[in-house]
């Protein structure tokens, strides 16, 4: 669903990617413009009050930004835009030049909104929840650890037993997440406005093992088991490649679908697919 009329902009959180001193100058540049439009503006820098009441939020950065921000205003529905000054910026909304010719109209609400669902993660070992919920824009990835040795994953969707995964790890991805690590996995590229999760197994040690679309209706859930018993395996769990835990044998990781869509402000000159093209090269000859 994507919404192109909204509320006026008067109050605007900002997130930069402090690392990149270009980033933090464009910060310092956008907050004066903002200032100058009559507009109350603020850093988000650590955690954001829910209490805080914000307009729009914009992320100065790559993709890596818009992914951390993401996590912090779902809950909140608070729609962001991208400024893309990383490599790829394939989230991002607009580029600098763009976001200066274009602010007088965003700030009177002229913006255009596509909801992305997003999962929630959290980690079981045995009846004691010790990880989550947390959530993820892109995907949740299950693979092993610094051993760099073949691991078994079982996983179930709702109550249904799905696989045995024997070798790298597991990508469960959102569709917005179908172009990141799931596609290098050899995962299919997913419409945003699907309802389903792609489940990616990263170097499975069989032919017969190929990514699988299921519905986000149910819940995922995948355990890490042995082949030997007293083995001990080194698997991380990754969210978003930004957060994350190390998994025990036993350990089951949880996921479903989040309720509160995130709020994601795209180009309005440009369909999905022609995104797909322009910053992917997709379907190029």
């Amino acid at each position: 669903m994507a919404r192109i009329s909204n509320p006026p902009v008067a109050r605007v959180l900002l997130f930069c990617n402090e690392t990149k001193p270009d980033a933090r100058r464009m910060v310092r540049t956008i907050e004066s413009l903002l200032r100058r439009s009559g507009v109350s503006v603020s850093l988000c820098r650590d955690r954001f009050a829910a209490k805080s009441h914000v307009d729009l939020a914009i992320a100065l950065g790559g993709d890596g930004t818009m992914l951390r921000a993401a996590r912090v205003l779902a809950p909140h529905s608070i729609p962001l835009l991208g400024i893309n000054y990383g490599h790829l910026g394939y989230l991002s909304g607009t580029d600098f030049p763009g976001f200066l010719k274009n602010w007088k109209s965003i700030q009177r609400g002229r913006f255009r909104i596509e909801e992305r669902w997003m999962i929630s993660v959290e980690l079981w070992r045995g009846s004691r929840r010790v990880f989550g919920p947390c959530l993820a824009l892109n995907d949740c990835v299950i693979r092993c650890g610094e051993q760099a040795r073949a691991i078994l994953l079982k996983a179930r969707s709702g109550e249904r037993p799905v696989a045995d995964y024997f070798g790298d790890g597991l990508i469960a991805a959102t569709p917005t997440g179908s172009t990141a690590y799931a596609l290098a996995a050899s995962g299919p590229i997913v419409d945003p406005c699907l309802d389903v999760l792609l489940v990616a197994p990263i170097c499975p040690h069989t032919l017969t093992q190929r990514p699988l679309i299921v519905s986000a209706e149910a819940p995922l859930a995948v355990t890490l088991s042995t082949r030997h018993e007293g083995e001990v395996p080194s698997v991380l769990v990754s969210l978003d490649g930004q957060v994350g835990c190390p998994l025990r044998v036993g350990d089951e990781v949880r996921l479903k679908r989040y309720e509160t869509p995130f709020q994601l402000v795209v180009d309005p000159r440009y369909s999905y697919f022609e995104v797909l093209r322009r910053k992917l090269r997709w379907g190029s000859t």
